[in-house]
């Protein structure tokens, strides 16, 4: 998983658990009142119910704050600390071949910085205003018998610059007279140092910018989620009311199942950004891995019924058991298995699932293959990002996101082979322990 996507999502998903907790308890109400037998004995829950709605709302909102929050926070992180480490070694170096009594060292960042100073921070106070001056001059001089706190040194100023860019200052002092040799030796280290400095500049404001273009596009897609999960939700609020004033038991049912879907779909998108979110170590089980996908096809048998998918096992009977996550690979099937089922035209479809072990090689090959629409080739490489999703509202892209994570957890490889039209193959690849 990309560090910096898992980061990012473990930070924005607490104020969507606040979402989930309302529709937990929106969802108790709303079963509660259907189970009654009369109609007006519902009536009374029609106030809480659309409270509770509201509060949900106003979550949704407070969540958006949340997230700009973040995003300017993000904004406005310092990144001094490989600075400060690059004037460090520039600082001690220079003790080291000039024995002098001071050294400060002054860097421009909105403000005129102190990024390192020897023997104390008292000295870097005392000269700021002197390096300030020299920073504007942007030259290198020497001074000699100049004046500090009652005692006489020779100083050397010594600009940090590039060819483009003025950084800061560099004085150093000493009783002993600077040589010309000294003073060329440490202009050099000083450019050296502030072309190094410029790097790091450029490097920390590529990842500045790459990691407010992921949380923009986390933010991109929990917002399309959410909004159409709140639509959905809404459409079920109003058609509870219409069935509530006009005493009509069959609508309110139809309402209760439109809220419903939205409240699984939010704890779904809640479910996976916690899963994505969070670093997990596979807990290995010795595991009949042909047992646990007859298990999973199982389980899933109302769906392929229900769209009239047929389902193909090519399991590798020699396969004994290896040690797996169980729990994590059922989920990794399991979502392959319903990006499958998304993808094959009703009556039409056919899925195949199966096992091949390599006992040379100490692998065990595990496949999803299905005759659906196939993915672009453009978008191959996207289909792993977290939001990417061929499913449009059914889909909290997530499931191939996931997917990949529980394979890396168990130090795999995933390939993926898809052509438009004819369908796509995911395969995946784990070293076998047994």
């Amino acid at each position: 998983m990309d560090k910096k996507t898992g980061k990012t999502v473990g930070m924005i998903k607490k104020p969507v658990n606040f979402l989930i907790e309302k529709f937990n308890s929106f969802m108790r109400k709303l079963e509660k009142a259907l189970k009654k037998e009369k109609v007006y004995e519902i009536d009374g829950f029609l106030k809480e119910l659309v409270e509770e709605a509201e509060d949900a709302e106003k979550g949704l909102f407070s969540f958006f704050g949340e997230l700009l929050f973040i995003h300017n926070l993000t904004c406005s992180l310092p990144s001094l600390e490989n600075e400060v480490v690059l004037f460090e070694i520039l600082g001690e170096r220079i003790k080291q071949f000039l024995k002098p009594d001071f050294i400060v060292i002054y860097v421009m960042d909105k403000e005129f910085l102190s990024l390192y100073s020897y023997p104390d921070e008292n000295i870097s106070e005392n000269l700021k205003e002197f390096g300030m001056k020299e920073f504007k001059n942007g030259k290198a001089s020497i001074y000699e018998n100049k004046e500090i706190n009652g005692e006489f040194y020779n100083f050397a100023s010594i600009p940090l610059r590039t060819t483009s860019e003025k950084i800061g200052i560099m004085l150093i002092g000493r009783k002993k007279i600077f040589r010309e040799d000294e003073i060329v030796l440490v202009m050099a280290g000083a450019t050296i140092v502030s072309f190094m400095l410029l790097n790091i500049k450029l490097n920390q404001e590529r990842l500045k910018n790459e990691r407010l273009i992921t949380i923009g596009e986390v933010i991109s897609g929990l917002s399309h989620d959410i909004r159409s999960i709140m639509t959905n939700l809404e459409g079920g609020i109003n058609l509870l009311q219409i069935g509530i004033m006009d005493k009509d038991m069959e609508l309110i049912k139809e309402a209760g199942g439109m809220i419903k879907r939205s409240y699984e779909k939010i704890k779904d998108l809640v479910l996976s950004m916690v899963d994505y979110s969070k670093k997990k170590e596979p807990e290995l089980v010795l595991t009949d891995l042909n047992g646990l996908i007859e298990e999973n096809i199982n389980s899933n048998s109302e769906i392929f019924e229900e769209k009239k998918i047929k389902v193909k096992k090519k399991l590798d009977e020699k396969l004994e058991k290896i040690y797996i996550d169980p729990h994590r690979i059922d989920r990794m099937i399991t979502n392959l298995v319903l990006n499958a089922v998304d993808a094959v035209e009703e009556g039409k479809g056919e899925i195949e699932i199966g096992t091949k072990y390599f006992p040379e090689e100490k692998v065990v090959h595990i496949w999803v293959k299905d005759n659906g629409c196939g993915i672009p080739e453009r978008d191959l490489e996207k289909i792993f990002d977290i939001f990417y999703s061929t499913k449009g509202s059914r889909g909290t892209g997530f499931g191939l996101a996931i997917v990949e994570k529980i394979v890396k957890e168990h130090n795999g490889k995933i390939e993926v082979d898809s052509k438009p039209g004819k369908g796509t193959k995911f395969l995946i690849k784990l070293p076998v322990k047994q």
